[in-house]
């Protein structure tokens, strides 16, 4: 740190150590002699050029994730004025790893405040300085991309971006961004329904980060091994997780983390069909938020309201909540994220309104789509099976999971059976539980949501006895679990 004052330099080494374990606030109490009210500019005048840069450059990178965590009005205004001002200083004396370093933090800072485009634009042009692979700046770089890129549900561009860059996090011995990478790339995986590879990231990442003490990350960690859970409907272990995030989120005060955690919360009741604790959960979240300057955490915690509601039968306040986080996504975000809120939304709606599975394979078919099945002993007996692949989420709760293929067997059902049937008008297929009586054919779906057929418009298919989601052996062949009801 050729030109530093060895005092300064080793405050400056210190203040990074302690950013990089989450002690923000820590950090900055170390800087109160130059910097006792942080809504004005450090005094750093007494120091060389290079010095007051660093120094400008740490205290908008900790006032950044300080006020993040804590729900400080402006602190992210704050923290680009004071980046930008160290990004000019730098630029002067022409330090190409100073200047990319603020521009990560510039781009962090976008990044919290939702504003995508420009926070792409500031870690982009980090990205062209010749810094060397393995360089912590140039690592920091591709970290901060990824998080971009999740934000805006880049997924399959952050796998393929991951990638390439593996081994330099790896290699780069810094436990802090080894962890955030793993945690960034589990999270790709886990949207892209890769959920093998994402487990095995996050525990990945957890390990990475007990070693760097960052203790905000190791809980993000639970969160998404919590959200990972959920997918595999294993809420037991999904609700554990996230009760362990929040409890760290709350010892360490980070008010922000906290309200997403919930927000996570309320999804994990969405998916198990408890609406109005995922209603009231949300709710939670939604003021814990709403102080906070990360629209992203904000809009998301609105639309897991807005689902809550639909499957509450509340359209009224659904549609209100959700012009709300529509209005929100359009003025601090970007328009696609709104436009994707709606997209969401008329998406749920449709799932609520109707179980309809669009394929029905006959046995015959099933073999010409190459779709070999695996029964288990309780099953195998059956014969004249069909398939029908599930296009919604109402019977998520029993294990007919959105994309899965349920079997039938064309046996006489009867009351109480999980049935499917199809609409001979046009063919659409329904399932639920099945009861029928003077000529009317009665399908009790979730929630005790009731559809009533007269029995000489429909085909019964049969009764659903299992169930294949995306468990597959050696052979390719697809393995079916029995439906236990």
């Amino acid at each position: 740190m050729k030109g530093l004052h060895t005092q300064v330099a080793l405050l400056l080494k210190q203040l990074l150590e302690l950013e990089k374990c989450g002690l923000y606030e820590e950090a900055l109490a170390y800087l109160q002699d130059i910097w006792e009210d942080t809504s004005v500019l450090p005094n750093v005048e007494e120091f060389d050029v290079r010095a007051g840069a660093e120094l400008l450059l740490r205290c908008g990178s900790l006032i950044g994730f300080h006020g993040h965590n804590k729900q400080i009005r402006n602190a992210q205004e704050t923290s680009k004025n004071l980046l930008t001002e160290a990004h000019r200083r730098f630029l002067e004396i022409c330090e190409p790893e100073k200047i990319a370093e603020c521009e990560n933090y510039l781009a962090l800072a976008y990044w919290r405040t939702g504003e995508l485009v420009e926070a792409e634009t500031w870690v982009e042009s980090a990205l062209t300085y010749d810094l060397p692979a393995l360089h912590n700046t140039r690592i920091h770089s591709h970290l901060v991309k990824s998080l971009i890129y999740l934000s805006a549900g880049r997924y399959d561009d952050i796998v393929t971006n991951s990638r390439k860059v593996e081994n330099d996090f790896l290699k780069c011995g810094d436990a802090f961004l080894s962890g955030s990478f793993c945690t960034n790339l589990g999270l790709a995986l886990k949207n892209l329904g890769r959920t093998t590879e994402a487990l095995k990231n996050f525990e990945l990442a957890a390990y990475y980060h007990r070693k760097s003490g960052h203790q905000i990350y190791l809980g993000t960690v639970e969160n998404n091994l919590a959200q990972l859970y959920k997918t595999e409907n294993r809420f037991s272990k999904a609700h554990a997780s996230i009760n362990n995030a929040t409890k760290i989120f709350k010892k360490i005060k980070d008010r922000t983390r906290e309200g997403f955690s919930l927000d996570t919360k309320a999804g994990i009741y969405l998916a198990e069909g408890k609406y109005a604790d995922a209603l009231k959960t949300s709710e939670k979240a939604i003021n814990i938020l709403k102080k906070s300057e990360n629209t992203a955490y904000l809009v998301e915690s609105y639309a897991t309201k807005v689902n809550a509601l639909l499957y509450l039968d509340d359209f009224s306040a659904a549609t209100f909540c959700l012009f709300e986080a529509v209005n929100i996504a359009k003025e601090k975000i970007s328009e696609a994220v709104a436009k994707k809120l709606v997209r969401e939304f008329e998406i749920t709606m449709q799932e609520k309104n109707s179980a309809v599975i669009n394929e029905i394979f006959s046995e015959e078919e099933l073999d010409g789509e190459n779709l070999e099945l695996i029964l288990p002993p309780s099953i195998a007996h059956y014969n004249k099976l069909q398939g029908v692949w599930i296009k919604s989420n109402l019977f998520e709760h029993i294990g007919l999971v959105k994309d899965s293929l349920a079997v039938v067997v064309n046996e006489k059902v009867k009351r109480g059976d999980l049935i499917a049937l199809a609409e001979l008008s046009d063919d659409a297929v329904t399932c639920g539980f099945y009861d029928a009586d003077f000529g009317i054919v009665c399908l009790e779906g979730a929630n005790s949501e009731l559809q009533l057929f007269d029995e000489k418009d429909v085909r019964i298919i049969g009764k659903i006895i299992g169930v294949c989601r995306k468990g597959k052996d050696s052979d390719g062949k697809m393995i079916v679990d029995p439906i236990d009801i």
